[in-house]
């Protein structure tokens, strides 16, 4: 597979592996259909690489490099096509527009309004769009890098035309299975079911602070007790580090509140969800009920 292969006036089609995943194509680039001899070529490259920011998901395709305007009055413009999926299950929004654009020592933040369009996207639906940026005679495409978010925030970084450097953020699964309970009981129960690690918080379309990232974890609350209704709050769930600190649940991000009637299993609106130092590795523990009870352990590779 071809990453970061140069070509001109134009990419050659996409192709979609096994995976489903698109990729590069092998075949080299041709001019476009009805294109005049005399028109100014444009450098290109083939993309083809997603990153995860603030509750989307979004997936470069090919970055075109324009010439300025021949009165000088336009500077050149890098224009990268991009498709942009938003992960938020109810909140229909538009993805990031904290994006910086390096090349060696030059950095470009200028947005090219006339071919940039960042769509409003409704909630888990995709829109294309195009990131575009005027940048000046210096710039280099083959040296050319996209930052994602401002330095408060995790930031994305991908490098347009090399393999190595991608910060995507993607999200990864934890494999996690088993009951915990509060201290001193066994008529209640929550059951966790798995989770992940990420970045953002896709539901409220919000990015983890530098230095930072979430730990989600699903569970089901269950209820096998005569004396009447069982609470679970997003208050009383903690998560035990590595090194033996806790942190409580990480605010809006977290929503495992549920009351749960006598003799019944209910699900939470989401999963409850902690703040922990980035890059999330090691043994962690899950504790209900804010106590130092048994909780259930889990590791994340």
């Amino acid at each position: 597979m071809l990453i970061g292969a140069l070509t001109v006036a134009g990419c050659g089609a996409a192709e979609r592996g096994g995976t489903g995943t698109v990729t590069a194509s092998a075949r080299p680039a041709t001019a476009a259909a009805g294109q005049p001899a005399d028109q100014t070529a444009q450098s290109a490259v083939r993309v083809d690489r997603s990153y995860w920011y603030a509750g989307f998901k979004v997936t470069l395709g090919t970055a075109r490099l324009s010439s300025a305007s021949s009165g000088g009055g336009e500077p050149p413009v890098l224009a990268i096509d991009a498709t942009f999926q938003n992960l938020s299950p109810g909140r229909a929004a538009a993805p990031s527009g904290d994006l910086l654009l390096t090349s060696g020592a030059d950095s470009y933040g200028e947005p090219a309004r006339e071919q940039a369009e960042l769509p409003e996207v409704p909630a888990r639906r995709s829109r294309t769009g195009v990131i575009a940026i005027e940048v000046d005679d210096r710039f280099d495409l083959t040296d050319a890098v996209l930052t994602v978010g401002e330095p408060q925030s995790r930031q994305a970084v991908v490098p347009l035309a090399r393999p190595e450097g991608l910060i995507s953020l993607e999200p990864r699964p934890i494999s996690i299975r088993g009951r915990v309970y509060p201290e001193g009981r066994k008529d209640v129960f929550v059951t966790l079911t798995g989770g992940e690690v990420r970045a953002d918080d896709a539901a409220n379309l919000a990015q983890a602070p530098a230095g930072q990232e979430y730990v989600l974890i699903s569970f089901s609350a269950t209820n096998n007790g005569p004396a009447g209704m069982t609470y679970v709050f997003d208050r009383d769930l903690n998560l035990v580090l590595p090194d033996g600190t806790k942190v409580g649940d990480a605010g809006s991000c977290s929503r495992a509140q549920v009351h749960v009637q006598p003799n019944a299993t209910v699900r939470p609106d989401g999963p409850a969800c902690f703040a922990v130092p980035a890059p999330a590795t090691g043994a962690y523990r899950f504790v209900w009920d804010n106590k130092d009870s048994e909780g259930l352990r889990f590791s994340i590779g």
